[in-house]
């Protein structure tokens, strides 16, 4: 079934009709006019819309001659120039502006008063180049009057004479496809808005790159006729295979999705299907998401694009045990928990953390519960609340905000242990980081032992940064990067940390960005220890020697870097 939509109407067209009827009728059909003073009369212009393959509505055309910023409607560029005929007679040029009016550039006359078909095409140009449309898409487009008559104005209807072809993509390495090619003849001769091939070769089109509203494709027109599935569509230069049922012909005018699954599939996590991950596929948050995700065993990878992650109580994602990837995908992904953890890793876990690069960020917050000697605080990413052991946290390629839960001098890391609470390894590669931890807690490495410093059970791991851009602020008395505020009034408790190594391009700079927290009148070490007012002791993480410091770009400083 075709439906229509008027583009636009020449203003002109009045003044024609008026011109025409206030000349002397001739009489009789087929009575010879005088050239040049009976003009075609164009009304309007529209573009014919299909059935097509899918269920498009009518105001989705399947080709356009300007792709629409939804992609669900038909625009005309301006400037285009259409040919236009009458009969066998001399061809004349018209031009379609943005608002679809029409104005001659070389108008058609009658001459005669018997009924001819009128005919009208775009472009003008013989040729019509389908190989590389990147940057726009090709198009043909054709409209037909069959029995115009010269005292009366007409409507070119244009109907698309090329085949549209949709790529959509998804899978792990979806965001990977940097290009999406179809096979099909590389150039056409346009001979009057109908495609002809003869003397053209078949070659890899190159198509261009849409987004249409979340989604993104890749389109291209192509010559209509027959094709092969097994050797159509291209990725990244290598051939895709498009699944039987896919129609192995293709009619001009109407439009073919492709849906191609690169890499792994994605199972979207929703709250119906929220069971805790223990093996090794690949999941996706791609909106706002009110529960807890729990990672208890295999090494899956869960995507976060356009993620939003928020729960009340406990970690807002949990992760038990086994070796997740928490792969981040655009900018507007957050995780955050009202009184723990924002991305807990146990014990017996390892947590990477990456993107595409650093364009792609994550922020993640901890949260609280109580206050004083019975508060507690979760870090940013890091152990949970509670006591338990943290695993390892690997971050690279990616830029990561994060801030540690703070109440009453009670805090968590930013990246680290919660209060309390001991955590594994850090380390950060080639990544964008932002870490602020709360009260007493450093941005990066031990949470908050305030209320618990005569035997404080925080500790870290060792720490590691290499080629990244880091920004550490401790909380009241921490230090940006190492040790929590000690203790605050008396006792000598044990600390134990691992070796803190920084390698870095610009040693200068990279301090310069590093904030501790003052105490008392006091300011912690920029890497290192916090403040204390009786002294502890500072070990290694096994608890068999003496804690070994800090090594910037190669050069040891055994009690820290001030």
């Amino acid at each position: 079934m075709n439906k229509r939509r008027l583009i636009g109407i020449i203003p002109a067209a009045a003044l024609l009709l008026l011109a025409a009827c206030t000349q002397d009728e001739p009489g009789g059909q087929g009575n010879e006019l005088p050239y040049g003073e009976y003009p075609l009369q164009i009304g309007g212009v529209t573009l014919d819309v299909e059935s097509s393959v899918e269920p498009w509505s009518s105001k989705t055309p399947q080709t356009r001659v300007a792709e629409d910023n939804n992609g669900m409607s038909s625009v005309w560029q301006g400037n285009e120039r259409i040919g236009v005929q009458i009969g066998s007679g001399q061809p004349g040029v018209y031009t379609v502006q943005a608002d679809g009016s029409v104005t001659p550039d070389q108008p058609v006359y009658w001459t005669s008063t018997a009924p001819a078909a009128v005919t009208a095409w775009y472009p003008l140009a013989g040729t019509v180049d389908l190989s590389d449309q990147t940057n726009r898409l090709a198009y043909m487009l054709k409209a037909e009057v069959p029995d115009a008559t010269y005292n009366n104005e007409i409507t070119l209807g244009f109907k698309h004479q090329l085949a549209k072809v949709r790529v959509v993509l998804s899978g792990t390495q979806a965001s990977l496809v940097q290009s999406v090619e179809i096979y099909g003849y590389t150039t056409c001769t346009n001979s009057e808005g109908a495609p002809v091939t003869d003397g053209s070769t078949k070659d890899w089109l190159k198509m261009k790159k849409q987004t249409y509203g979340n989604t993104e494709c890749w389109e291209a027109n192509v010559v209509p006729g027959d094709i092969t599935l097994t050797d159509f569509i291209r990725i990244n230069g290598q051939t895709a295979t498009v699944n039987d049922g896919f129609p192995t012909t293709l009619d001009a005018s109407k439009m073919y999705t492709i849906d191609l699954t690169v890499g792994k599939e994605i199972t979207e996590i929703t709250e119906e299907n929220n069971f805790p991950i223990n093996d090794d596929g690949y999941y996706q948050v791609s909106s706002t998401f009110n529960h807890q995700i729990t990672v208890t065993d295999g090494s899956p990878t869960i995507y976060l694009e356009g993620a939003s992650i928020n729960v009340g109580d406990g970690p807002a994602i949990n992760i038990t045990s086994g070796t997740p990837t928490i792969h981040v995908i655009g900018e507007g992904n957050s995780v955050s928990s009202g009184n723990n953890t924002g991305i807990a890793v146990s014990g017996r876990a390892t947590l990477t953390i990456t993107g595409h690069s650093t364009a792609d960020m994550l922020t993640a917050n901890g949260g609280t519960s109580g206050s004083g000697d019975s508060g507690t605080a979760g870090a940013g990413i890091g152990s949970p609340v509670g006591g338990t052991q943290g695993g390892n946290i690997i971050i690279r390629n990616v830029t990561v905000h994060a801030t540690g839960g703070s109440n009453s001098n009670v805090g968590g890391a930013g990246i680290g242990s919660s209060t309390n609470g001991p955590c594994g390894d850090i380390t950060i590669e080639d990544a964008v980081i932002v870490a602020n931890g709360g009260d007493c807690a450093a941005g990066i490495g031990m949470g908050c032992n305030n209320w618990n410093y005569t035997s404080p059970t925080a500790s870290i791991g060792k720490i590691t940064i290499a080629d990244s851009d880091v920004t550490a602020s401790g909380g009241y008395g921490a230090a940006a990067i190492g040790f929590s505020m000690s203790e605050p009034n008396a006792g000598s408790g044990t600390y134990r940390a691992g070796q803190i190594t920084i390698t870095t391009n610009d040693e200068a700079g990279f301090l310069s960005k590093l904030t501790p927290g003052q105490a008392y009148d006091t300011t912690p070490q920029l890497i290192g220890k916090g403040f204390y007012m009786f002294t502890p002791t500072f070990l290694n993480t096994a608890g068999t020697g003496p804690w070994e410091g800090v090594v910037i770009n190669g050069t040891a400083y055994l009690d820290g870097v001030d």
